[in-house]
């Protein structure tokens, strides 16, 4: 497939909310196309009948992850014919519980079905300001007129490497560039300029929340994660990393960054190796195989800053 041109894949992880609904040719998949530079996301085939269902198959997706890196989002694909009988809203619900479950764990979450379920069954236009949209439209045009960044236009397609047919899809934007994040949001406050030991003097120096709240909260954001109990460690560790001189170290003789540092108990999810990946100086962060190596290497010679 890497050969017949392919740029990216997403890969049904399972569906339903019990662990035996593994698919079983995840794991296969998954190391594949990442061991060929493709590009991966995953999606979830939902048979829930309530928000307590999709919290549950959200759960079982996070738990078959186990933190894995993807490059894509986590699809939520509602389309089954005994869904169909739910309200609007229960459905639209659904949708919000499966993605905000993802999102809170740190991969971004998106909604896949045709353009029929779309329009008729879910309020597409309070989802499309929330999440990523992937429609189904088996067509030479596209006539869904919501908003969406991926079209699947055949469930026909050849492509080298497969047997049989298989679903086609264009990929309209990069959707790791342009999720809407925003980097002032995540920035700590600087104590560069504070030279004493106190925690609480030194955010009370910048005109920040010295509370102990804050500081847990702000414990939290810099990557640790024990709890937060106001010890002198904890704020004194806190308090080198919002100066700007500490960093991580890991002996680790592996290859994976994020595996490097579950090994040193620093959170890996996406959004904390974002904000480690600024410190040290890489702004774009997507989570590559150049970028994550870059960082490992730099965790191994003890020179990667905390965030």
């Amino acid at each position: 497939m890497k050969d017949a041109g392919i740029e990216f894949v997403i890969i049904r992880i399972g569906y339903g909310q019990y662990e035996s609904q593994k698919d079983s040719k995840f794991e296969r998949n998954y190391e594949g196309f990442r061991n060929v530079g493709i590009p991966v996301g995953v999606y979830l085939y939902s048979y829930a009948k309530s928000t307590s269902d999709s919290k549950k198959e959200a759960e079982v997706v996070l738990k078959w992850l186990g933190g894995r890196e993807l490059n894509l989002p986590v699809y939520y694909d509602i389309e089954d014919k005994s869904q169909i009988n739910l309200s609007k809203n229960t459905l639209t619900s659904m949708c919000e519980t499966f993605c905000d479950t993802i999102e809170k764990a740190g991969y971004w979450a998106g909604i896949y079905t045709n353009k029929y379920f779309f329009t008729t069954y879910l309020d597409y236009k309070k989802l499309e300001e929330k999440y990523t949209i992937w429609v189904a439209q088996y067509n030479d045009t596209n006539t869904y007129r919501g908003k969406y960044d991926m079209w699947q236009y055949t469930s026909s397609g050849k492509v080298n490497g497969i047997s049989g047919n298989v679903d086609m899809d264009i990929l309209y934007r990069d959707i790791f560039d342009n999720r809407g994040d925003n980097d002032e949001d995540n920035k700590l406050p600087n104590l560069s300029g504070y030279n004493g030991n106190s925690i609480v003097d030194g955010l009370k120096s910048v005109g920040y929340d010295s509370s102990f709240n804050s500081r847990k909260e702000l414990y939290k954001e810099a990557g640790f994660t024990d709890t937060y109990k106001g010890t002198a460690k904890q704020n004194e560790e806190l308090l080198n990393i919002l100066k700007g001189n500490d960093y991580y170290k890991a002996d680790y003789k592996g290859l994976s960054f994020v595996d490097a540092l579950k090994s040193i108990g620093v959170d890996s999810s996406f959004e904390n190796r974002k904000r480690i990946a600024r410190a040290n100086g890489i702004g774009n962060y997507k989570g590559s195989a150049l970028q994550n190596m870059k960082l490992l290497n730099m965790l191994k010679n003890g020179t990667l800053r905390k965030s």
